[in-house]
């Protein structure tokens, strides 16, 4: 199979962009831009809208960049931190390239007791198809996430918890309304 998205190119990204400011959005912004520089037909550099997430317990903000039915790009994170359940993935890889903050976590069927390394930023992980983790995202974390695959088998996990626990009807409303738009986008081309 091929793909437009090269993991390797979202990592370079990452690190250049380290260390910019959070505080007034240059952080965000300059990820954007960079991210449409190397791929300008499918990076969505418009206003992006900002949507609640709660997935496994993971409560944050998500905003999508691109989506098709084998890849997504979001950017991902939380002010003041979270942690839950990764999710378990049977067709999908889910990669992360820290941006800012840090992210701990542990394999969930390993017999290790100690956690993995801390991805620290400019520093990225894979979370390969059928495998979980336990994560703690720390105070002031945001990353780039990229899933390649069946990425249509992702969305239960992404939604259900947000819908069915917490009955936040606005998020799913509102995540509906962003990936419209990024299929709508795709198809226009």
């Amino acid at each position: 199979m091929t793909y437009k998205i090269d993991p390797d190119m979202l990592h370079s990204v990452a690190e250049q962009v380290v260390g910019l400011p959070l505080e007034g959005g240059e952080l965000i912004a300059q990820t954007v831009e960079r991210l449409a520089a190397v791929y300008p037909d499918l990076i969505d550099t418009g206003p992006g809208r900002w949507v609640g997430s709660k997935a496994g317990g993971i409560l944050g903000k998500v905003r999508f960049l691109y989506f098709s039915p084998r890849e997504y790009v979001v950017l991902f994170g939380s002010p003041t931190g979270t942690q839950g359940f990764s999710g378990r993935y049977k067709h999908v890889d889910i990669h992360k390239f820290l941006l800012a903050g840090q992210i701990d976590s542990y394999d969930l069927e390993s017999d290790d007791t100690v956690p993995l390394p801390a991805l620290l930023p400019g520093q990225r992980t894979c979370l390969e198809r059928g495998h979980a983790r336990g994560l703690t995202i720390h105070p002031g974390s945001w990353h780039l996430e990229y899933g390649r695959g069946a990425v249509v088998t992702t969305l239960p996990f992404a939604m259900v918890d947000t819908l069915l626990v917490s009955l936040e009807l606005e998020s799913v409303r509102r995540s509906t309304v962003e990936f419209s738009k990024l299929v709508s986008r795709r198809l226009r081309r």
